[in-house]
């Protein structure tokens, strides 16, 4: 097996694209543990329930902190998404969340502000985890990520539920302190589908709570 940077998604988050390191290469790769409705289509998707208190619908104001990828790595971003101004605060914040992350890998700093900005909850601890194993094993990332953002699926006024493609086939791990690839660019893999949930914080900022993914996607493909 070899092993694979993905984010995400960065996304953890995804946090970043995510570039999770992971053992790749068979064909047997299943995801443990599905995020209820995270695949549901919007036909399934029932109606928002009217609250007393309802959420800011406003963007969040543009204090979002700065994300620098460096030189060496670039993520390039596709919506198959629209639905007004909600979504595309999501979409939005799904890209600042695979950036953030990857800005954690390529500056090797897990406090940087936008990680924190864009991920919470469960996904951040994840997050954290993974990239602190990365920091252990002396890897960082260079190259171009596409991601191609599949659905947004709104539950209620807080929540919602997507997916989205990363092909990661013209990204390379390579060694932080020398420079010299460790994994080369795989230009035959098949894209990872990463789904999961954000919630909109009290800032009104949608934030990564929970993510997973499944490696070699038909979906993607």
């Amino acid at each position: 097996m070899t092993r694979r940077n993905r984010i995400a998604y960065a996304a953890a988050l995804a946090a970043g694209a995510l570039l999770l390191t992971s053992c790749g290469g068979g064909g047997d790769d299943t995801v443990d543990d599905e995020i209820a409705g995270a695949q549901t289509t919007a036909e399934d998707t029932p109606e928002p329930e009217p609250s007393e208190d309802p959420a800011p619908t406003e963007p969040a104001d543009d204090d979002r902190p700065e994300i620098d990828l460096g030189p060496d790595l670039e993520n390039v971003y596709e919506s198959e998404v629209s639905g007004g101004p909600e979504v595309d605060a999501i979409v939005e914040s799904l890209q600042g969340f695979n950036d953030a992350v990857d800005e954690a890998i390529v500056s090797r700093e897990n406090d940087r502000p936008a990680l924190r900005y864009y991920i919470a909850g469960e996904a951040l601890d994840r997050t954290v985890r993974i990239l602190d194993s990365m920091y252990e094993d002396g890897h960082t990332s260079a190259g171009k990520a596409h991601y191609v953002i599949r659905e947004v699926n709104l539950v209620d006024e807080t929540s919602a539920t997507f997916s989205y493609c990363r092909d990661y086939s013209e990204t390379v791990t390579l060694d932080v302190n020398t420079g010299e690839i460790v994994e080369p660019a795989e230009p035959g893999a098949v894209p990872d589908l990463f789904f999961g949930r954000v919630k909109l914080n009290t800032d009104g900022v949608w934030q990564a709570v929970d993510y997973d993914l499944e490696p070699n996607a038909a979906e993607c493909a």
